[in-house]
C-alpha cells in the first residue's frame, strides 16, 4: 500500500470479515506511504493477531514492498492483491483453486471472461500499446502482466521473488521470466476489475519507467543463469507442477 489511507477502513473490513478465525496470514506492506497509512492499518488490526504491518523506511516500490511481504510468509499458497481492491476478495477462491495444476496464476483484464469497470480509452490504450512491448521484449505469451491479482505456491513464490531485482513496476514480468526460466507453469485467468479513482499509478510516467525496465529483463533471466542463482539462494527449488510444460 502507498498512500491507501482513503481506502483502508473499508479494505479491512473486508478483510476482517472473511477471514477472522481462519489460518490465513495477511501481510500489509506500506511502501513509505506520507499520510501514516500504516499507522492506521496497525490501529485498525491492533485485536486481529493474523494481520502483520510491515514498513519500508522510504517508498522503495511496489516491487520491493512485495519482495518485503513474500519474504514474511510461510502459507502453501501466497496471492497478493492491491490495498484498493481493485479485484474484489470473491475472486480468490478461484485463483487459488488452478493452483491444484498451476505454479503461478494470474489475473488478466485482457482476455475472453474479463471485464474492466470505470477505465478510460486512455488507459486502456496505454494498457494494450504496453502488454505488446512486453511481449515483444520478455517473450512471455501472457496478455496482462500488470494486472495486480496473482497466485502462487508459497514455496515457489518465496524463491522467484528472492531472486527478482526489480524494485518498481516491471517486478511482474521480471517474476513471470524467471517462473518460466525454472520450468514453474504459469497460469492466466480471467477476473473483474474496477479502476480506481485514486491510484497511485502515474500512468505516462510509470509506464514509460517500467518500459525501460522491462528491455534488460529478458538476458538476465535466462534459464541456465537462472537455475544456477536457484541453486544457490538457500532456499528449495521446489519440483515444478505436473503440467509445467503447459505455458
Amino acid at each position: 500500500m502507498f498512500n491507501e489511507a482513503r481506502a483502508l477502513p473499508a479494505t479491512l473490513e473486508e478483510l476482517t470479515r472473511r477471514f477472522d478465525g481462519t489460518e490465513t496470514e495477511i501481510f500489509l506492506v506500506d511502501d513509505g506511504s506520507t499520510d501514516d497509512s500504516a499507522g492506521l492499518a496497525e490501529h485498525l488490526v491492533k485485536d486481529h493477531p493474523q494481520f502483520e504491518v510491515v514498513r519500508l523506511p522510504k517508498n522503495m516500490g511496489k516491487g520491493a514492498a512485495l519482495r518485503a511481504g513474500i519474504a514474511r510468509t510461510s502459507a502453501a499458497h501466497v496471492l497478493f492483491m492491491d490495498a484498493d481492491l481493485s479485484t474484489s476478495l470473491g475472486e480468490i477462491d478461484m485463483i487459488l483453486s488452478e493452483l491444484d495444476d498451476y505454479d503461478i496464476v494470474i489475473g488478466s483484464r485482457s482476455i475472453p471472461g474479463s471485464v474492466v469497470k470505470r477505465s478510460n480509452p486512455l488507459r486502456t490504450a496505454m494498457g494494450r500499446t504496453f502488454n505488446r512491448l512486453m511481449r515483444w521484449s520478455t517473450g512471455l505469451p501472457v496478455h496482462d502482466s500488470q494486472c495486480g491479482f496473482k497466485a502462487f505456491r508459497g514455496d515457489v513464490a518465496r524463491l522467484l521473488f528472492s531472486l527478482s531485482t526489480c524494485d518498481r513496476f516491471a517486478f511482474d514480468p521480471e517474476v513471470l521470466r524467471l517462473g518460466v526460466a525454472l520450468g514453474y507453469s504459469v497460469k492466466e485467468v480471467p477476473v473483474t476489475w474496477v479502476a480506481s479513482d485514486h491510484s497511485a499509478v502515474r500512468p505516462f510516467r510509470d509506464s514509460i519507467q517500467t518500459a525501460v525496465d522491462l528491455l534488460p529483463i529478458r538476458a538476465r533471466t535466462r534459464s541456465k543463469r537462472i537455475r544456477d542463482l536457484a541453486s544457490r539462494s538457500g532456499l528449495p527449488l521446489p519440483t515444478p507442477a505436473a503440467t509445467s510444460l503447459d505455458h
